[in-house]
């Protein structure tokens, strides 16, 4: 974690922000929801859905063939997508740590950390990309419509809007 050590919260979220929207400009195809999936084969992972347990969203682990995403089978559509983006921020995070291994839990455990941080900033830079939630704000699209076209929760949306200061 060396790149992320001794870093602010406001420096770890703005390199969170500039990761995600250099990770879509070379592995999104410009289509909505973005296909974190495919942007996270494209980063050499590979993506599981499986039984993680009861407080377990997802993980991030690697073995001899390269890093591998799980997520827990259990969750709706929109918080898979979302812990996908959370892994693919940890591998993007940790490139040069080859073998980085996280576990992602729904109770509070590490939540506060830098690595925790700056995962779930890239996670809502990455599938709410800025440029188009201004747009679609800016055409009258409400925040229900716009976490459709995004595919996440209605509250990953309206957070994502006011991070971003938007109404």
């Amino acid at each position: 974690m060396p790149r992320l050590e001794g870093k602010t919260v406001g420096q770890l979220r703005a390199m969170a922000r500039e990761d995600a929207e250099n990770t879509l400009d070379r592995h999104w195809d410009g289509a909505l929801p973005v296909d974190v999936v495919r942007i996270a084969r494209d980063l050499g992972a590979s993506v599981f859905t499986a039984q993680l347990g009861d407080d377990t969203f997802g993980m991030l682990q690697s073995d001899s063939a390269g890093p591998n995403i799980y997520i827990d089978v259990d969750q709706p559509l929109v918080r898979k997508r979302f812990t996908c983006a959370h892994e693919v921020g940890h591998l993007v995070s940790h490139a040069d740590e080859p073998g980085a291994q996280f576990v992602d839990k729904r109770s509070d455990a590490g939540r506060g950390t830098a690595s925790e941080i700056y995962a779930n900033e890239f996670a809502g830079s990455l599938l709410m990309p800025e440029p188009r939630v201004r747009e679609l704000r800016s055409a009258d699209a409400s925040p229900i419509d716009m976490a459709a076209r995004f595919g996440v929760s209605l509250q990953a949306m309206t957070y994502r809007m006011k991070v971003l200061g938007i109404d």
